[in-house]
């Protein structure tokens, strides 16, 4: 509340509320906070912290960087509609004038080479990209050493799932795209990874985070770490951030699913007011089910009494 009262804009006016708590947690919610349905049709998604192998040189496989946040790349405010997507970023060239940033493809041509942009590298292209997909990973050097890095910016270009892409040029059958059968899909043809990850003409950089644990996950936009099943991303023109948000869903795999989360994240493909996207970890088994989570849910707003 105190650091980043912007994020949800009924904070500062509870503050003198949440500061008095008293009692249960249930009976403190209850005596001050009141439920609102969203009444429009509910989507969840899942995304988690990969994972990865990785070396701080270029060396023997590993040889697919991970690029921090280039010096010309800026933020612009208000958003430009001569720029790509979301006009919100662009490339500051040496006479101060804005012009569109390179893209994965020239990106992936050498564009960034020589800048110093490098804080590390992995061995499989597909894991960088689906570390920028997931706008976090934690990567694991030889010596046992662990960085975590998170979301930093990004090209501004706008994202194409690739999922979408494999299924109109043949690679996977209709309705068949999750995280596990296009990773198959890519490794059963190495020849065409290039090709398909261009697709996706928007780029993501990283920075260096700090760890708050083992348990818990990276820091997000919400500048807190991500709690599993509990941390959810929303649309935050929609849901703001700091926001309790009640999620009835299904997860895959495990059942009906239902609990409190807390708004603490964004993402560019959560868009709606009842759209969301649910923490699920970090690792493999985290991913399986980030992988395959696509589900109708129900999103109820916790907000304290008279803010709504």
């Amino acid at each position: 509340m105190r650091v980043r009262p912007h994020q949800a804009f009924w904070l500062a006016t509870a503050e003198a509320i949440l500061a008095r708590r008293t009692g249960s947690a249930q009976a403190f919610v209850e005596a001050h906070f009141e439920p609102f349905a969203i009444v429009a049709e509910g989507f969840l998604t899942g995304y988690y912290e990969p994972l990865v192998a990785a070396s701080r040189v270029r060396e023997g496989p590993f040889t697919t960087p991970i690029y921090r946040r280039p010096p010309d790349l800026v933020r612009v405010s208000p958003a430009s509609p001569d720029l790509p997507g979301d006009g919100t970023f662009a490339q500051r060239l040496a006479d101060g004038t804005l012009a569109p940033y390179p893209d994965r493809v020239a990106i992936m041509n050498g564009a960034l080479e020589g800048m110093g942009l490098e804080l590390a590298y992995v061995a499989d292209p597909v894991d960088a990209f689906f570390a920028q997909v997931q706008g976090s990973a934690r990567l694991r050097f030889p010596d046992g050493a662990e960085m975590r890095i998170g979301y930093h910016g990004k090209t501004g270009h706008p994202y194409t799932a690739i999922g979408r892409v494999m299924i109109d040029r043949g690679m996977l059958p209709e309705g068949g795209a999750t995280m596990q059968t296009i990773r198959a899909a890519l490794a059963a043809n190495p020849d065409r990874v290039a090709e398909i990850l261009s697709a996706n003409r928007s780029f993501v950089f990283f920075r260096e985070r700090v760890s708050m644990g083992e348990e818990l996950g990276p820091i997000a936009a919400g500048g807190v770490a991500l709690v599993p099943f509990r941390s959810l991303a929303v649309d935050r023109s929609e849901i703001a951030l700091g926001t309790p948000v009640y999620v009835e869903t299904t997860l895959p795999g495990h059942g009906p699913f239902d609990g409190v989360t807390i708004a603490e994240d964004t993402g560019s493909a959560i868009v709606g007011p009842a759209r969301g996207d649910l923490f699920m970890g970090t690792g493999p088994v985290a991913g399986a089910i980030a992988g395959e989570m696509k589900a109708p849910a129900r999103l109820t707003v916790i907000l304290p009494r008279g803010i709504a």
